[in-house]
């Protein structure tokens, strides 16, 4: 990400382009009620998401949502009492230009799930398999990052489309803040402000004892023992530790977690900002604000293939070097004296801009171009990348945003904006359509972040990425099975009817990008994106009086941009001529291979609504909720009986069974669930839905004051298990039909209302086991630490919250029965047997279960004699849930239920 080389450029010179600031703890418990005393800060969420997860949880387990969730909570609380506001930034659907750069990172994901696969089970288990080489981020963190966003009441802008680092520069130059990130790209859009204070790239934040209080200080002249954390370096002559979480590396010891957060052995907090000011690295270079994004473009960027600038810099030459040597040929071009021959005041800027490009890239290449048609594409490169730091101005345009049509040529096309006289865009519905109603509930969802699946695919059809969990790549694709597309053609035809349309691509564009996509040969550089405006003018540092032309005319020589942008408009009146496709295309693993390989899904025509006909995502719902049941296999009247929380959990669990039965050969159960990993996942998905629910309800009493959990949650007990092949298997399985059907939900509209900042007036729910509408955060059912425990038949352990109690039994009572409604034995393994040689669960969960009621008060006394041997008995019987329909599951009437069941 970034320039490259930029980023140990900065370091290796961090004296002289750095400052730094102390930032002391301020009265208050971090709440935004004083939001407005704070100093703004403007951060690139995903740098945080990765940074924030990788740094303290492994990734290997296949997600820990609610310790990620309490660290984005301690995260934010701790900003707020230095005296810092965040506003969290994130990115939209990737541009065009960087589909090979994102399957190229895509193929380094299967690499990570390739050894995760081969490794032996001990190793890929260890604390440094987690952390190093390449890896697969759980695919709800950043689901549960903006979750717990939403519940702290934190600030949080979502870009529809392409990168955000633009926005975020001009958020922070309007408020005035600090602009953090871990991308070097910053140091060249703040580079070209003024009121930015600074750019803070995320590992030069450290945290530090601060001033010790006064009670301490009185402590240290009695001579008292003070923890070494508390030492005040004034008053005992001693350093301030500075603390930047790499003390220990062990991911599953309680001592590692990121440098962004406070270590909890500090008495006062305070944090030690290192920032970039936004003159730090135009000075060193000796070159104007206005050159830098044409630096950054010669150095190397996202946008740049390495082929490019491979024949600018010499093997021999440190990325340092490469970065001197590329602004020392830019500034001496720059300031290149001109000869009067040369002077023209009818030169269009663009041509200057040309011209300049040109000459930089000659004294840069270590060896000429073979013709002048390979020097003019790398020019057109060069000037693309650069056009890449283009600051935006602008913001929402109404409330349909951007689904109104202001991303396309034409601009918006709400009657607020649309003057008379103009055509509606391809694929707009009517002013008077209904489709209006869904586009504006989908733009309200869009704001909030709760629908970046469907604005992606309305905004490029023809480019959707499959690729999230950590499958096995030696097995068939899990996003391939015909269960799962049918999922997310579901997802498709209500979004495609809720919107007016997609942005479907014509026959013939379609044509031209797909023999570059499917051939996976690095794409033609495309002129047609590059736009006529003042901006490429300012960008690239050309004065706009130059282009005065004498007499009031242009000059007849137009320019290659000019040409390109006028082709461009031209075209766009040829869209309504041709026929869509509607096609998705989204981009797979190929079979058993390592492939990515583009798919097409393929969708019905169009419905057209008749008058007074409200699109599928405004019905009631009541409605909703059993289509999201519908392509899930789950519409059934026990299912829908279900509180609505549970009824994703359900209907995912039963799918993920269904589909393995249908994947599975016919002569193998290869692929087939077993009871007992159906009963262990049912249970590990309900006790951390339970650990949620007591999570959530704690933060309706005092927002902002309720106890920040460290991950470890105390010491004692298995807390990591191992990661046995066939558990990582089902987990990746659940995981993988967990992000689709969270795509239907999306579609559908099954907004969260505990998405939101909590308040002791607003309770989340009316009934006791149910948080409302779960389907778009599915994540509260999913830890990967307790699906692996229970899966190798152990208790999870205690430390980490987990609890087994008569709530959690109750639930599970009244899931089973609807999970296995109507299934048959071929679907589940051994699922209606009457006799196993086994318990399926575990041979002390009886034990565990009794021990863990016996502690929370609920059982007085102790187990005697008599109930001990009545466990051995147990441990010898076998069990069954008896009946096709599970019509005996609850036959015992015990206390533990369908546990109970099982066990006797």
């Amino acid at each position: 990400m970034g320039v490259r080389g930029l980023e140990t450029f900065v370091k290796e010179n961090r004296t002289s382009l750095t400052k730094s600031v102390t930032l002391p703890s301020i009265d208050g418990d971090g709440s935004p009620q004083s939001e407005e005393a704070r100093t703004p800060i403007i951060v690139d969420a995903w740098g945080i998401i990765f940074k924030l997860y990788l740094d303290t949880l492994p990734w290997t387990s296949g997600g820990e949502y609610l310790r990620y969730y309490k660290l984005v909570k301690k995260l934010v609380i701790a900003w707020r009492k230095v005296g810092l506001e965040p506003t969290f930034v994130f990115d939209g659907a990737a541009p065009p230009e960087k589909h090979n750069t994102i399957l190229s990172r895509a193929s380094e994901k299967l690499v990570a799930c390739q050894l995760f696969y081969t490794t032996s089970v001990t190793s890929r288990s260890s604390p440094s398999f987690s952390r190093g080489g390449k890896v697969v981020l759980p695919f709800f963190a950043s689901h549960a990052f903006i979750f717990a966003l939403h519940r702290l009441g934190a600030k949080t802008h979502f870009v529809p489309a392409g990168e955000a680092d633009g926005v975020c520069v001009t958020m922070a130059e309007k408020v005035g803040g600090y602009v953090f990130s871990r991308d070097s790209d910053f140091v060249i859009l703040v580079g070209r402000t003024e009121r930015v204070k600074g750019y803070v790239p995320l590992d030069m934040l450290s945290w530090i004892e601060g001033e010790m209080p006064k009670l301490e200080i009185s402590k240290a002249k009695e001579n008292k023992y003070i923890p070494p954390g508390a030492r005040h370096a004034a008053s005992l002559e001693s350093f301030q530790p500075v603390s930047n979480g790499r003390k220990n590396n062990n991911p599953y010891s309680s001592g590692r977690q990121s440098s962004m957060i406070p270590p909890s052995t500090l008495i006062n907090p305070t944090l030690v900002l290192t920032f970039i000011p936004p003159q730090a690295l135009r000075h060193r270079l000796r070159l104007p604000s206005t050159h830098l994004p044409l630096f950054a473009s010669l150095c190397g960027t996202d946008y740049i293939p390495p082929s490019v600038t491979q024949q600018f810099f010499e093997n021999s030459l440190t990325v340092c070097q490469r970065i001197e040597k590329a602004a020392r040929i830019l500034r001496e071009q720059l300031f290149a004296p001109t000869t009067p021959s040369k002077k023209n005041v009818n030169i269009n800027p663009g041509d200057q801009v040309v011209e300049l490009v040109k000459r930089v890239i000659k004294k840069l290449c270590i060896y000429p171009f073979d013709t002048e048609q390979a020097l003019d594409e790398t020019v057109d490169r060069i000037i693309e990348g650069a056009l890449q730091y283009s600051l935006p101005h602008g913001g929402s345009c109404c409330s349909t945003y951007p689904f109104c049509g202001e991303l396309d040529p034409m601009g918006c096309q709400t009657p607020i904006t649309m003057g008379e006289g103009t055509l509606p865009i391809l694929n707009q519905p009517s002013m008077d359509s209904e489709a209006y109603s869904g586009k504006e509930a989908y733009s309200a969802a869009q704001r909030k972040g709760l629908v970046g699946t469907i604005t992606h695919g309305w905004l490029y059809p023809d480019r959707m990425y499959q690729w999230q969990v950590l499958e096995d790549v030696s097995g068939p694709c899990l996003k391939a099975s015909e269960g799962a597309r049918e999922i997310r053609r579901a997802a498709w035809i209500v979004a495609d009817e809720g919107l007016g349309g997609m942005r479907w691509p014509t026959g013939e564009e379609d044509n031209d990008e797909e023999g570059n996509q499917l051939g996976g040969n690095e794409p033609e550089p495309d002129n047609n994106h590059m736009k006529v405006d003042d901006e490429l003018q300012e960008l690239l540092g050309v004065s706009s009086a130059t282009a005065s032309d004498v007499g009031g005319g242009r000059s007849e020589s137009t320019t290659l941009v000019e040409r390109d942008a006028t082709s461009e408009i031209g075209s766009s009146a040829t869209v309504n001529k041709s026929q869509s496709i509607r096609e998705m295309v989204e981009y797979l693993r190929q079979g058993s291979t390592s492939r990515i390989v583009a798919s097409q899904l393929s969708l019905p025509p169009p419905t057209i609504l008749t008058p007074g006909e409200v699109p599928t995502c405004s019905r009631p719902l009541e409605e909703r909720l059993e289509l999201y049941l519908e392509p899930l296999h789950s519409n059934t009247p026990s299912i829908r009986s279900l509180p609505t929380s549970l009824q994703p959990l359900v209907s995912l669990i039963r799918f993920s069974v269904i589909d393995a039965a249908q994947r599975s050969k016919a002569k193998t159960d290869q692929h087939k669930w077993r009871r007992e990993e159906v009963v262990a996942v049912l249970r590990a998905c309900i006790g951390t839905y339970t650990m949620w629910k007591r999570e959530i309800h704690s933060e309706e009493s005092a927002m902002g004051k309720s106890k920040v959990i460290n991950n470890d949650e105390g010491s004692g007990g298995k807390l990591y298990p191992l990661l046995e092949t066939r558990n990582a298997i089902l987990i990746a399985q659940i995981g993988s039909f967990w992000s689709d059907a969270q795509m239907l939900a999306q579609a559908l509209l099954l907004l969260p209302e505990v998405a939101i900042q909590p308040s002791p007036d607003s309770p989340v729910s009316t009934e006791e086991n149910d948080l409302g509408v779960t389907h778009i955060i599915p994540f509260i059912f999913f830890s990967g630490i307790n699906l692996h425990s229970l899966l190798s038949k152990n208790e999870p352990s205690p430390a980490s919250g987990w609890r087994w109690t008569s709530e959690e039994q109750n639930i599970f009572d009244r899931c089973w029965t609807p999970l296995i409604d109507g299934l048959e034995e071929g679907v589940i393994v051994g699922l209606n047997r009457q006799s196993i040689g086994k318990n399926p669960l575990n041979n002390d969960t009886d034990t565990i279960a009794i021990t863990q009621e016996h502690q929370e008060g609920e059982g007085e006394g102790e187990v005697d004699g008599s109930k001990k041997s009545k466990k051995k008995k147990r441990r010898k019987s076998s069990n069954s849930i008896t009946g096709r329909n599970g019509n005996n599951a609850h036959a015992s009437g015990g206390r533990f239920g369908i546990l109970e069941d099982l066990i006797n």
